[in-house]
Formats: structure tokens, sequence, C-alpha cells
């Protein structure tokens, strides 16, 4: 895949349809610009905060009753506990959901997409599924290949993400705060989202175009 990565780099098509993805976005009437958010940074956050919800440190800073600030890898937290939690949970969320996206159209390129096919990942909810997990896990990318499809690569994960929508992902989006009486039960959700993590990295691997020392679901490189 590196390989495929710089003969298209050397490619003028793929700069021109690169540029495109990352034009600005802008409200003419609130007045403001909205730029894209590069994919190693969302990869960056979710992994410090893995780690940080499987460090004894990190996690012995709840429960204290507001007696002093948490120290998140980002900010202090000066507030309750369990909006805190939300909050984290909330932007790891959406990092893969921003993330699903940009991976597709690159992966795409890589593969020689028609023009048809990559204008279609700008808007996920119009590729006809039923649902944000049916578009963005299984539509987005079988535009590539219809085997990348989370349903068919690994159907055990794709009905825990179902779940996980129902049962989570909408519920704190829409008026709910997570209710954690013991913070290291939240592995298993940190877990979740790196599974998924590891099944985009299946068909498009960051790791080969930006090289680390350890790995972006947040686990060190063997």
């Amino acid at each position: 895949m590196i390989l495929e990565q710089f003969r298209y780099k050397n490619n003028a098509e793929y700069y021109e349809r690169q540029r495109e993805w990352e034009m600005q976005l802008r409200s003419e009437l609130f007045g403001v610009v909205l730029n894209n958010i590069p994919l190693i940074n969302l990869r960056n956050e979710f992994a410090r905060y893995y780690t940080a919800f499987k460090d004894k440190g990190f996690l012995s800073q709840f429960g204290n009753k507001w007696s002093q600030p948490i120290k998140t890898p980002y900010m202090l937290w000066y507030g309750m506990d369990d909006d805190l939690i939300s909050i984290i949970l909330q932007r790891v969320i959406v990092g893969i959901e921003s993330y699903l996206p940009v991976a597709a159209y690159l992966g795409l390129i890589l593969e020689g997409g028609t023009k048809d096919k990559i204008q279609k990942i700008r808007n996920p909810f119009d590729l006809g599924g039923r649902g944000t997990v049916d578009n963005f896990y299984n539509r987005l990318p079988a535009l590539i290949k219809k085997e990348y499809s989370l349903k068919e690569s690994n159907l055990n994960l794709f009905n825990k993400t179902k779940v996980f929508y129902k049962e989570i992902r909408n519920p704190i989006f829409h008026g709910y705060n997570l209710s954690v009486t013991n913070v290291r039960d939240l592995g298993e959700l940190f877990k979740h989202l790196a599974e998924i993590y590891s099944w985009i990295d299946s068909w498009f691997n960051l790791n080969e175009v930006f090289p680390s020392k350890k790995g972006t679901n947040g686990n060190e490189k063997p």
C-alpha cells in the first residue's frame, strides 16, 4: 500500500483530489470558517485517551469530589466526573466518525476510484443506508471494495457496534451523561473503539503513511 501511496503522490490528480477534500467550509450567515482535522490528530487524541484510561495514576483522580482538578492529556477539568467522561467519549466518537470518510476518500484514491464514487463520500448519509452504522461502517468502505464493509469483514464487531450506537453513542449525543460508579469499567468502551480503528487499519493503515513508535490505536508496536 505504501508503494501505491508514493505512486499517487507523484500524480497531479492525487494532489487535485486532496485539495478538493481539504477545502475550507465557510458559513456566511455566522461568519466562521471550518477546516478539516488532520487524520493524525484524530488518531493521536484517541491513542492518548486510550492510554490514559488504562493508567492507574490517571484513574485515581476520579471520585475525589472536586477536591482537585482532573488532569487529562489535553486539559484540567474542574467539573463533575460524569461530565468529563461523557465529553471525552463524545470527542473520540466524533473522531472516528470524522476519520472514516477521509480514510475512505484516500483509500478510494489509492485504489484508483472513480470521481463519482469519490463525490459520494462527502456526505455518508446520502449513501442510502439504514442509519449511521450502515452508512459509515458498511457503505463508506464498500465504495472501495465490498469486502471492506464492517458487516462483511467482521460480523461480530459490526453487531457490537450497532449495540454501541443504540445504547451508548446515541444517548450521550441526545441529552444523556454516562453515570459511572467505577471509572475502570470504561475499559470495554475504549477497547471497542480501538477495535474499530484496527478494522479501519485493515483497509487503510495510517501507520504505513506516517510511521511511529506507537500503533495508532494506542498500543505499542511489536
